[in-house]
């Protein structure tokens, strides 16, 4: 069946442009695995970054791997490989060689539920998933080989908290890569199993290493003797660093790579391009804005460079960041996209910048349906969470937006708010939405169509780094209330959609979010594709439970954001109403 795996994988690369292809002698062997689709893979720049880089080195060679599709699942389950361990094992795109052959298995966890495809993506590879397996057994899983892999973690996720990452990788980047990539190929052939690499992995700025530290646990207080543990601290073993800083690097240092296109791709069609990193707003929900707090820009020239590199293969760019109309070029680029016969297609457009000029750019490049995020009903839930925007300014956006011909858009809403009543929430979405509606028809009439609203409900899910980071997340039938709730309000309405996204891998996000190592018992369920959440005090203490003024997260082991003291001030602030 090999043969069958080596020509689909041929087939993908023949719709690709700019991958890379290299002879493996005399060099260090990359893995590079996305625990999740090919199509969404390939739309990742962080990905595609991490990719190019390791390339970039004469001494390294970087292949990518991936959660198989249908058609090659169905190739590896022929040849045998109904359980991972036996038969055909997963492989790479490149040179379809399994992830055993790889001296570094390198992961890209951008969400945390991604995790739960991880141990069984290693275990098809050849690779033992959890670190203290491999620790255990030393060397690799093939007799010829003197040195397990390397298996590393990067990512927003995994960088925003180490620690359940660290239950699978050997190290976690923690903050930008750009550097970590060259620093750890710098080492030479990675060692593992040997205490004296694994230090020298942990000097690099920016890098946990697990096997460095010890969680300490204490049971609260009145609780039985098998109780769950609370986290208390984690200790640093003799040569480790008591705290990892979070790798902030100077983006004008470090330009942004020409991606690989790929045809397949969730977004194939566009080039992307990021243009800055971090959130000049404080929204309390928003890890992005708190666990790197400044904004910075990717200069314009760099922009400029890489939109010019791909102009040949695709002439619609993406603009990638968390505050695409926040970059101070924004304006003047799209326009100069626009004259050369481009579109521009912005990853968040936010409803405060919105103007004619903004609704005649995003126009001019075809858009027809606007993302923007109320994330709340009602103004006053609005600005406690920290999103000081009238319900006026939504609805301007929404007008001016219609004038322009775009009539069709999607509003996020959040459910379950730390201190908000679900009638308070279910009727203030009601309320926006039937008044947002109302404003766009009219503005609709004289363009001559409607379009269609839809609400996005999704339940909220406490962030490390940020001020809500001490809330409890609500209960499954409370968010499954307050998401009907919205659903039956809004049924009358023409024209209004709702798509409610899922409570229980809500819970799952929180819980492998919030949590520490100790997340790997549902992680060795997953290996076997039956991860459930854990039951009792394991899912109170880390998801329902509000957490203490004092209390250790397990994120306190990275030294990065903003200072405690007022993320604490602002959670209380917005308790207390």
């Amino acid at each position: 069946m090999t043969w069958e795996i080596r020509r689909l994988h041929e087939e993908i690369l023949s719709r690709e442009v700019g991958g890379v292809r290299k002879e493996w002698g005399g060099r260090v062997r990359v893995a590079l695995v996305y625990p999740n689709r090919y199509e969404a893979a390939m739309s990742n720049l962080g990905f595609l970054s991490v990719y190019d880089r390791f390339n970039a080195r004469a001494d390294a060679v970087c292949e990518r791997a991936f959660l198989p599709g249908e058609q090659e699942k169905h190739i590896l389950r022929r040849g045998g490989n109904r359980s991972p361990r036996r038969g055909m094992l997963l492989s790479t795109l490149e040179s379809s060689r399994p992830l055993s052959d790889f001296d570094i298995v390198a992961f890209s966890l951008s969400y945390e539920n991604d995790l739960l495809n991880l141990p069984g993506l290693l275990a098809a590879g050849g690779v033992p998933p959890f670190r203290v397996d491999r620790a255990s057994r030393g060397g690799g899983t093939l007799p010829s080989r003197r040195e397990r892999p390397l298996v590393l973690a990067g990512g927003f996720a995994a960088s925003l908290s180490p620690e359940p990452a660290g239950t699978v990788a050997d190290a976690v980047v923690v903050g930008d890569g750009e550097r970590a990539v060259g620093s750890i190929l710098d080492l030479g052939s990675p060692r593992p199993s040997d205490d004296r690499y694994l230090k020298a992995l942990a000097a690099i700025p920016g890098l946990f290493v697990p096997a460095g530290y010890v969680p300490e646990y204490v049971l609260p207080e009145g609780s039985e003797t098998e109780g769950y543990g609370r986290l208390a601290g984690i200790r640093p073993r003799p040569g480790f660093p008591a705290r990892v800083i979070r790798e902030t690097v100077p983006l004008e240092e470090f330009p942004p790579v020409v991606p690989i296109l790929a045809e397949d791709a969730e977004l194939g069609r566009m080039a992307l391009v990021e243009t800055s990193r971090g959130c000049p707003k404080r929204c309390g929900f928003c890890a992005a804005a708190h666990a790197c707090p400044d904004f910075r820009e990717v200069p314009l020239d760099y922009v400029r460079a890489a939109v010019d590199a791909l102009w040949p293969h695709r002439k619609t760019v993406g603009l990638i960041g968390a505050a695409v109309l926040d970059w101070r070029h924004f304006r003047s680029f799209s326009k100069e996209i626009l004259a050369r016969g481009g579109a521009v297609s912005p990853a968040s457009v936010r409803a405060d910048l919105v103007d004619e000029e903004i609704a005649g750019i995003l126009s001019a490049s075809g858009h027809r349906t606007i993302t923007l995020a109320p994330e709340a009903g009602s103004e006053e839930l609005r600005a406690r969470i920290g999103k000081r925007v009238a319900d006026g300014v939504f609805f301007s956006a929404a007008r001016t937006l219609a004038r322009a011909g775009i009539v069709s858009f999607k509003l996020y809403f959040l459910c379950g708010i730390p201190g908000a009543g679900g009638d308070e929430e279910v009727e203030g979405a009601v309320d926006f939405l039937a008044a947002f509606r109302r404003e766009v028809l009219a503005e609709a009439k004289s363009v001559g169509r409607m379009g269609t609203v839809t609400a996005v409900i999704s339940p909220f899910v406490p962030k490390p780094f940020t001020p809500l980071q001490w809330a409890p997340m609500a209960r499954e039938e409370d968010l499954r209330g307050r998401q009907r709730g919205v659903s039956a309000g809004v049924r009358s309405l023409p024209n209004v959609r709702v798509r409610a996204d899922s409570p229980r891998s809500s819970l799952f996000q929180g819980y492998l979010g919030l949590s520490d190592r100790r997340v790997e018992g549902i992680l060795r369920q997953a290996e076997t594709g039956r991860a459930r959440l854990p039951r009792g005090d394991a899912l109170s203490e880390v998801v329902f439970r509000e957490k203490d003024a004092d209390e250790y997260f397990p994120w306190d082991v990275v030294e990065g954001g903003l200072p405690r003291r007022g993320l604490r001030s602002r959670y209380e602030s917005i308790i207390r109403r």
